[in-house]
C-alpha cells in the first residue's frame, strides 16, 4: 500500500495503518533525481527515486505506486534537475508535483513598519479630581520603503492605516472607530529612502485604564496589509 496524502484543518496529515502523523507544511525541493534499484532478499521493491540537491545529499522521492511499479509521474523526470513542491517526512518527501528546475523565487519586498509610543511608561493619574481629566499618548507609525524605487499600494477608502491599545487582549482602544472615512479607491505612494510618520493622539480618561500591567499598541498599516506591535507599560499615580 502507498500512503494516501490528504489535509485537515489546514495541517497535512499522511494516513498509513490507521495512524495519523502530522507532515510539515508545503515546501520547494531542488535537485536532481535518479533512481536506485531497492531490493529485499530476492524480491526487487522496483525503483527508488532519490533526489540529490545541491551539497550532494540524497533523499528519497516517495513513489505513488505499488512497491514495484514505476511512478510515471517521477519516472518521466530521471536524470533531470527538477522542482519538487511537497512535504518531508521521515520517509522521504512526499511530492505533490514534478517540474523542470524552475528560477528561484525572488524574495518578497516588503515596506518596514515600526511602532513608537513616545514613552515606555505611561503614568495614569488616578488622584482625585473635581473637575474631569484627560490624557493623552501619542502614537507614531513609520513605514519605510528600503529600496531605491517608489512603492505604491492601494486602499479601497480613504483610510490608510489604524491603531489598537489593547490589555490582555482586550481592546481599549481603536484609532478608527467612530470615524467616517470617503469611500473612494485611495492610492499611497512611499518614496524610498526615510521613513515616512503617521501620527496619531489616543486621548483617554483615567477612569478608562482599570489596571496596571503591560499594554500592547499595534499599527496597521492597510495600503500593505501589514502591521506591527510595541509593548508598554502602565503605572498609576495617586
Amino acid at each position: 500500500m502507498f500512503n494516501k496524502i490528504g489535509k485537515k484543518g489546514g495541517v497535512t496529515t499522511s494516513s498509513q495503518g490507521g495512524i495519523q502523523m502530522e507532515r510539515e507544511e508545503t515546501k520547494r525541493f531542488d535537485g536532481y533525481l535518479f533512481s536506485k534499484l531497492a531490493l529485499i532478499g530476492s524480491k526487487s521493491e522496483g525503483p527508488q527515486y532519490m533526489l540529490q540537491q545541491w551539497d550532494y545529499k540524497e533523499i528519497r522521492v516517495i513513489k505513488k505506486v505499488h512497491l514495484w511499479q514505476n511512478d510515471p509521474n517521477l519516472h518521466k523526470f530521471l536524470g533531470k534537475r527538477v522542482t519538487i513542491i511537497g512535504f518531508f517526512s521521515h520517509e522521504g518527501i512526499e511530492y505533490e508535483s514534478i517540474t523542470e528546475l524552475q528560477p528561484p523565487e525572488p524574495a518578497e519586498k516588503k515596506l518596514e513598519l515600526e511602532l513608537k509610543t513616545g514613552v515606555d511608561v505611561l503614568l495614569v493619574n488616578k488622584m482625585p479630581s473635581f473637575a474631569p481629566i484627560k490624557q493623552s499618548m501619542i502614537l507614531t507609525l513609520r513605514v519605510k520603503w528600503p529600496y531605491r524605487s517608489i512603492w505604491t499600494g492601494t486602499c479601497l477608502d480613504s483610510q490608510i492605516y489604524d491603531f489598537i491599545v489593547e490589555y490582555n487582549g482586550k481592546t481599549i482602544w481603536k484609532w478608527s472607530d467612530g470615524r467616517v472615512f470617503n469611500d473612494v479607491i485611495t492610492s499611497v505612494v512611499i518614496p524610498g529612502g526615510d521613513f515616512e510618520e503617521f501620527p496619531v493622539t489616543w486621548e483617554f480618561s483615567p477612569d478608562q485604564i482599570q489596571e496596571e500591567g503591560t499594554y500592547k499598541a499595534k499599527g496597521l498599516f492597510i495600503a500593505s496589509d501589514q502591521r506591527t506591535s510595541t509593548d508598554f507599560e502602565v503605572k498609576f499615580v495617586h
